[in-house]
């Protein structure tokens, strides 16, 4: 299905990678240097720990499995001793910082009037650190955490979901995100999508959509 060119009234945020930084390689190499090698290195680790589709952190996301049970189990399965495990799970928090020049474009959306949601894989302890810590998210008028549904992107039915509970005209949503697949689901589920690449050039998609100055 391809993208409706009706001008969007809402944009749906994803958050990791897009309004908080998010690259696990990097985190992996900072935390545990000791554990890449030529054969393993930082991007070989972040698949292992973090986006294996059957793996413990995305059932954390999923809201089904518990941090001490995710530590446990990629330990076990790692072979790695679960304080390496669990330095790199307490180091999440801090990776999740604000990316400033989204920030601004979120501001600067919801000052033009618009209707700004999130839709984002995120466990339930992470999801209440960042609502702990970050008044700006303040700005959206609702959204949906990946454990708050036991669904996560890019899995058709989380979209469907967020269309109900969020109220969303298909046509009139604009979804950001980084990762193709999540984006290409939207597409197939009608929505708009912009797949962010960083802030600058999301602005200039932005103004083409006429949504900022």
């Amino acid at each position: 299905m391809g993208e409706s060119r009706e001008r969007p009234t809402t944009i749906v945020w994803d958050f990791g990678g897009v309004l908080f930084r998010w690259d696990p390689a990097a985190l992996i190499a900072r935390t545990l240097p000791h554990r890449l090698s030529d054969d393993h290195g930082a991007q070989h680790w972040k698949h292992q720990f973090f986006a294996r589709p059957d793996g413990e952190w995305v059932a954390f996301d999923r809201g089904t499995l518990g941090v001490d049970d995710v530590v446990t189990g990629i330990a076990l399965r790692l072979a790695w001793p679960q304080a390496e495990v669990r330095a790199v799970v307490d180091a999440v928090p801090d990776e999740l910082q604000p990316i400033d020049g989204s920030v601004r474009l979120l501001r600067t959306l919801q000052q033009r009037g618009h209707r700004l949601h999130f839709l984002s894989n995120m466990p339930a302890p992470l999801a209440e650190h960042l609502q702990r810590q970050h008044a700006f998210l303040g700005l959206f008028a609702s959204g949906i955490y990946s454990s708050q549904v036991q669904l996560v992107k890019p899995e058709p039915a989380i979209y469907a979901r967020a269309q109900q509970l969020l109220g969303l005209d298909p046509a009139a949503t604009l979804f950001i995100d980084d990762h193709p697949d999540n984006i290409e689901a939207a597409q197939h589920h009608g929505w708009q999508a912009r797949l962010f690449t960083g802030p600058e050039a999301l602005a200039v998609e932005l103004r083409e959509l006429e949504l900022i100055d």
